[in-house]
């Protein structure tokens, strides 16, 4: 048992850190750590990630002192067998993987509801959780979700009021410092990221000057997209340690065609002092709000380019670094997970 007495199970059908390191995934986890900080005791139940062996069953490990629990079938075997050895309080949920079904959440819920446990949903995407969750929406204690913007689209959908929870990086780990790195950092190469922009980039606008493009949840070659490899252009992996990557960065660009619901990438970037490009749309005018350069018709190549150049400008980089700066200094995890902890505190009693 925590020392506050609650009992916390996270339990959902997608993998865990650091199997999974989508911002998405990586904020639940920084979470849950905290969470465990603050003397809750927490257990993460979740499936096997798709790259693992075959013949590994099971997977138990500590991610950085959580104990996480991941299967490959029987998943609702494992939590009922959990919920017994363990019993948890309230049951905290988020993104599924891409390959669930509403079946799979149903009887996910349905196993909650034997048991009396009340659920909260931190939904971090609309079209990934929503549909999944629609035939149990009624069962959830409680939604929370990444954004005001995001609050707002699930309660014109849902018809329901949902808490925001920001996902801000946990910052206590990052060695924060200006970077004038040389490169043009693009986090998540995906069509609907901005990938059509970021290419004409790369490829007739800047054709002097070094790109990165940083590999996200999303495999663009998995998917028959081709990326277009020139000179000026490196493609990293994916990885839990961004902090390499802010080194090398002279600015990150954002160029999302979609209602982006946060963009915690915009958080991080900020703190370590790199000038945030994004588009005027989504979450993103709260996660980048008057610390970076927003634009407006994001879906035009000239904005993109005119604002690059701006970066260079020296006056004009100090003033966005500095910009970039106060407005992190309006986020603080430890707030969020207050708000989450009474949340968690209130539907459990």
């Amino acid at each position: 048992m925590g020392r506050n007495g609650l009992r916390v199970l996270i339990a959902h059908h997608r993998w865990w850190f650091p199997t999974a390191v989508s911002g998405a995934d990586i904020a639940n986890h920084e979470i849950a750590c905290k969470l465990m900080e603050r003397g809750l005791a927490v257990r993460v139940q979740g499936i096997t990630p798709p790259d693992l062996n075959r013949r590994t069953e099971q997977l138990d490990y500590y991610a950085e002192g959580v104990p996480v629990c991941l299967v490959r079938s029987k998943f609702i075997q494992k939590l009922r067998a959990d919920i017994e050895e363990h019993k948890p309080n309230v049951v905290l949920t988020s993104c599924p993987e891409p390959n669930c079904g509403s079946d799979d959440i149903t009887r996910m819920v349905e196993t909650f509801a034997r048991f009396d446990l009340p659920v909260v949903l931190y939904v971090h995407d609309i079209e990934g959780t929503l549909p999944l969750f629609e035939a149990v929406k009624d069962q959830l204690a409680q939604v929370v979700t990444n954004s005001h913007f995001m609050a707002k689209k699930i309660g014109e959908i849902w018809h329901r009021d949902c808490e925001v929870i920001y996902p801000v990086p946990n910052w206590a780990p990052i060695d924060a410092r200006s970077s004038d790195g040389p490169f043009i950092t693009f986090f998540n190469p995906a069509p609907h990221k901005g990938l059509g922009i970021a290419h004409t980039l790369v490829t007739s606008r800047f054709k002097d000057r070094p790109f990165l493009f940083v590999e996200g949840f999303f495999d663009p070659e998995a998917h028959g997209i081709s990326l277009i490899r020139s000179g000026n252009l490196v493609h990293a992996r994916r990885s839990p340690d961004v902090a390499s990557i802010y080194v090398m960065t002279r600015c990150v660009i954002i160029p999302s065609q979609w209602e982006e619901p946060f963009g915690r990438v915009a958080l991080e970037a900020m703190f370590n002092k790199i000038p945030v490009i994004a588009s005027k749309t989504g979450g993103l005018l709260e996660s980048v709000g008057e610390g970076g350069v927003l634009i407006e018709d994001f879906s035009d190549i000239d904005p993109w380019a005119n604002a690059i150049e701006r970066v260079d400008i020296p006056d004009e980089r100090r003033r966005l670094i500095e910009a970039g700066r106060c407005h992190v200094r309006k986020f603080s995890l430890e707030k969020e997970v207050d708000k989450l902890v009474q949340i968690l505190s209130r539907v459990a009693a």
